[in-house]
């Protein structure tokens, strides 16, 4: 297996930290992805597969990669996200005309089909709910599950609220020792 550049060292350190998301690793005036989520990527919006290692001889140690231009990036997040996938979007945190080596980059934002908040990416007339809770009670009480808010007058929710202790059922009576 041929040696990692830095930039792909660097990538697969952030990756390693987004396991469970597509990451969005920004290359100048593109949004790139490699590997399996290039993989995944290109079958899932019809992108291009491609390597820039194809001096490698043998095919299948060659790196994947696919990639969308960033001024056009939230289309094809949100394709993914309609799909069910979460999308870690990772920009490069420093002016690359002003770094010294490889520029910094770390992700941004996480963007998952209950986190959406793009209008473009949202269906007109239809909710996005996104669910949080939390327990009351401590060491040694009993533990009730409660909604940390909910929009009023969604009967939807009202309903939901209601009936929130059900959200955990063996945890409701749980104790910590």
């Amino acid at each position: 297996m041929a040696e990692l550049t830095p930039m792909k060292r660097q990538y697969n350190e952030i990756k390693e930290q987004h396991k469970d998301c597509l990451l969005f690793f920004r290359l100048g005036d593109f949004y790139e992805m490699f590997d399996d989520d290039a993989k995944v990527a290109s079958r899932e919006l019809d992108l291009a597969l491609t390597t820039r290692d194809r001096n490698v001889a043998d095919p299948e140690e060659r790196t994947p990669m696919c990639g969308v231009p960033y001024h056009s990036a939230e289309a094809y997040i949100a394709r993914l996200i309609a799909r069910g996938y979460k999308v870690a979007i990772c920009e490069q945190t420093e002016d690359p005309a002003l770094a010294k080596g490889l520029v910094s980059r770390d992700v941004i934002r996480i963007i998952t089909p209950g986190t959406v908040t793009e209008s473009s990416m949202l269906e007109e007339g239809k909710s996005n709910y996104l669910c949080a809770v939390y327990l009351e009670g401590g060491r040694g009480h009993r533990q009730r599950a409660r909604p940390l808010c909910s929009p009023r007058g969604d009967p939807l929710l009202r309903r939901r609220e209601r009936r929130c202790d059900r959200l955990l059922p063996d945890e409701k009576a749980r104790r910590d020792d």
